[in-house]
């Protein structure tokens, strides 16, 4: 039971003892760890001593059928330990569960976990004094075990209520990259010789921190330029290095001869790995910016760049290596053989794709809500791939609302650690198929709504964009007015300046009515028409009252 209260604690996270092992000092795990001791002592005590349990056989009187038989008995110190045992097996889960629905935050999530730990107590409860009252000569295991049966079925139909199960386990995302996405272990990002590359790595580093994991920047160059260029992008530098958040050591110290090539780097790197795990981070992100720094022969570099132990296989460990875009200037055959082996943001040509082709900049676009109408024969689909693209390279995550047989849906599949919730009429309730795939029923919007939620909260302190595909669909599902209502309390929701929202609508399935009843909820209008390859863009419009 204690086993399931954690596991549903550090849930979307996967729970083994293979990781608690790997992190026993997490407060979480250390915590189950003292909860299994006095299981371990009681279970030692009933093999060593031999006192525990014995064949000694005395009377034992079973008052509800009025007759005597004999019985073994069980010692005070067993019983005592059993105690012990039932106060941990109450309190812990209790505990734990207490604190889950605090950040559930659902009051019919919150009585049934009530209602779980409660009954596990009274069943632990019922056992010790079943056992204890037989070292007296009182029998009452029988009816202590059939309470027992009767309050797991009360637990189990708790756990069993859909409305559970779909608003505590089903829709919750994972912040973690998948496992087979490696490369997001390990990036490389090739920068312009001004300070653009302070604004990927300044989100990089508040990424990392927000998802309490700690952070080394190694520069090559004067501290002082790299904290104002961070500070310029929002990191307050010095108060995450008085917290332990972030260092900011020089190249020198991986790379203290300058010109050799050897291993130096790696272990410097597998030892803070080391480091952050003892000290119970969640994770360490290295970011090792070489700017026009480089080491010949350029092929051994190219190997030394590409070598595994620059990750681990936890996927704990995560590396950005930033590059001037000048530093493999003639070596293109190099740089080509680094983009085949590690994921590559090119700022140069993917950090404002989406904003410039509406004529906007990234910052324009950020944090605001868009409906995108389009023609189904206009080419919409280059509009969707240029926001992939640009989302991507400012290392902002990605969320899709859509349907398998959606054009998006082909686009965001490839688009690496996105989290995509599949609207279906195939499930009733929220379905998990994978890490970063999700299920959703089409005609619940109460369950839309709360994926919605979750995710925004999972996502806080995070700029992220949002892709809503599409209006048109559920308006011919769910009708025009439950549409209208999901649409806008959706963007209730996402009134952070940290979401951008794209929404998108078939301008041709609908008249000039109810499409201006959709765009007066948005900030933006954009137009993908026939024939166009460049979107219009329509302000909102403002009607004095």
């Amino acid at each position: 039971w204690g086993y399931v209260a954690t596991k549903l604690y550090v849930y979307p996270e996967t729970f083994s003892p293979k990781r608690l092992i790997s992190r026993p000092f997490r407060p979480i795990f250390l915590a189950y760890a003292l909860y299994l001791l006095p299981m371990i002592f009681a279970l030692i005590d009933g093999w060593v001593d031999p006192l525990a349990i014995t064949s000694t056989s005395i009377q034992a009187t079973y008052p509800f059928d009025n007759i005597t038989l004999p019985s073994s008995t069980v010692s005070v110190l067993l019983v005592g330990m059993g105690l012990g045992v039932v106060a941990v097996f109450t309190s812990y889960p209790l505990a734990v569960l207490s604190r889950r629905r605090a950040l559930v935050k659902d009051r019919e999530v919150r009585r049934a976990l009530r209602l779980i730990a409660s009954s596990f107590g009274v069943i632990s409860l019922a056992s010790v004094l079943g056992f204890g009252l037989l070292a007296f000569g009182q029998n009452v295991l029988g009816p202590a075990n059939f309470l027992s049966v009767i309050l797991i079925i009360v637990a189990v139909q708790a756990f069993r209520k859909p409305s559970f199960l779909k608003t505590f386990l089903g829709v919750v995302p994972s912040l973690q990259s998948s496992p087979g996405a490696s490369h997001y272990d390990q990036m490389l990002l090739i920068h312009g010789p001004g300070d653009e590359k302070f604004g990927p790595i300044a989100k990089y580093i508040l990424d990392g921190v927000n998802q309490r994991e700690r952070v080394i920047y190694f520069h090559d160059g004067d501290v002082s330029v790299v904290s104002e260029g961070l500070s310029r992008q929002g990191v307050d530098v010095t108060r995450l290095m008085l917290k332990g958040a972030l260092r900011v050591p020089p190249l020198g110290s991986a790379y203290p001869s300058r010109g050799v090539l050897d291993d130096t780097p790696l272990e410097v790197v597998q030892e803070l790995a080391a480091e952050a795990k003892t000290l119970g981070n969640e994770g360490l992100r290295v970011i090792v910016d070489y700017d026009d720094f480089i080491i010949r022969p350029l092929q051994k570099f190219v190997n030394h760049l590409t070598d595994p132990r620059w990750t681990s296989p936890d996927h704990h460990l995560h590396v950005l290596m930033g590059f001037n875009s000048t530093t493999f200037r003639g070596e293109e055959a190099s740089l080509a053989e680094l983009e085949r082996k590690i994921r590559t943001l090119d700022l140069s040509e993917a950090l404002d794709t989406f904003s410039s082709t509406v004529g906007l900049s990234h910052d324009e676009i950020s944090g605001r809500k868009l409906l995108l109408e389009f023609d189904p024969q206009g080419d919409y689909e280059r509009v969707f791939k240029s926001l992939l693209a640009e989302t991507a390279s400012n290392f902002e995550r990605t969320v899709v609302f859509t349907r398998k047989d959606s054009l998006i849906y082909s686009l965001v599949e490839r688009q690496p650690a996105a989290k995509i919730f599949v609207m279906t009429s195939r499930v009733s309730y929220p379905k998990m198929e994978n890490e970063n795939l999700f299920l959703l029923p089409t005609y619940d919007t109460s369950l839309l709504l709360d994926a919605l939620n979750k995710t925004i909260e999972a996502y806080t302190g995070s700029a992220f964009t949002i892709i809503f595909d599409n209006i048109s669909h559920l308006a011919f599902t769910l009708g025009t007015e439950r549409t209208y209502s999901l649409v806008r309390q959706a963007l209730e929701l996402m009134i952070s300046d940290q979401i951008t929202a794209i929404f998108s609508m078939n301008s041709k399935a609908h008249d000039q009515k109810i499409m201006s009843t959709f765009e007066n909820m948005f900030d933006l209008e954009l137009v993908c028409e026939a024939g166009r390859s460049v979107p219009a863009i329509r302000k909102k419009i403002t009607v004095p009252g």
